[in-house]
């Protein structure tokens, strides 16, 4: 087969291609062909192509294509980065999963995209970015960008991990908690975050004080009354705000 001549003709007239025919002649020409494929990408030859093809054969199931598409994830040129990451989105969730947990485990520049792409893959996606909260070396830096990622789809078991995460201390952890409780509206969490009042972190403090008054929780107005006058000028503003807000709100 004249991979060399294909490849040629086909990069000169892709406009002329639909999608679904980049799909029919990806499997039909390059299926085996993924090495000379990757070593395109290697050389930085073509690469927007050579990835649009190894797209097309990571969506039809090719494990050595989705290796390439994982490997090139991990590129610290965001142009492949962002191309790899786009055509793993695409892949079927079985062959990735495990391997994209185990990219966001290391913590290194691929870790958001690859959290991108398992909150892409749907409820697949969205239990591994569960389980993978609960493993034994998940860092806390790590069970904030899960928490943050499965809030933003609304996923109904954040107020679980948000609970954990204000019992957890950890400031980072503790943030993303606070915002992961103001985006879904976990009232029901009140009294973990009034724990934070006295903080010794006025942002904490400050964000505490923001989430109560905008809940304005009537049960809360004792916490913000103890909390005294915050030395920090914006955290102060911000709890007598609340207070005002939770008395216009309720009749004592």
């Amino acid at each position: 087969m004249d991979i060399e001549g294909n490849w040629t003709r086909i990069k000169t007239h892709r406009r002329r291609f639909s999608s679904l025919e980049i799909q029919g002649l990806a499997e039909t020409l390059f299926r085996g062909q993924e090495d000379w494929l990757g070593e395109k990408l290697r050389r930085r030859e073509d690469q927007a192509l050579a990835l649009e093809f190894l797209g097309c054969l990571g969506r039809s199931g090719s494990p050595k294509a989705v290796a390439l598409l994982l490997k090139y994830l991990e590129e610290r040129e965001e142009v492949l980065q962002l191309a790899a990451a786009a055509a793993l989105k695409e892949c079927p969730p079985a062959l990735i999963l495990e391997s994209l947990a185990q990219i966001m485990l290391r913590q290194n520049h691929s870790s958001v995209k690859a959290g991108e792409v398992l909150l892409a893959l749907g409820p697949e996606g969205a239990d591994s970015l569960w389980n993978l909260w609960f493993v034994t070396e998940c860092p806390g830096g790590l069970k904030a960008q899960i928490l943050q990622l499965l809030a933003e789809i609304k996923d109904g078991r954040c107020q679980d991990l948000a609970f954990l995460a204000l019992m957890s201390g950890g400031e980072e952890l503790v943030r993303a908690a606070l915002k992961a409780a103001e985006k879904l509206e976990m009232k029901d969490l009140w009294g973990n975050v009034a724990g934070y009042l006295k903080h010794p972190s006025w942002r904490l403090r400050g964000r505490a004080v923001l989430l109560l008054g905008s809940w304005a929780e009537r049960e809360a107005l004792p916490y913000l009354r103890e909390m005294g006058e915050d030395p920090d000028p914006w955290v102060e503003e911000e709890r007598q705000k609340a207070i005002s807000k939770i008395n216009e709100r309720t009749e004592y």
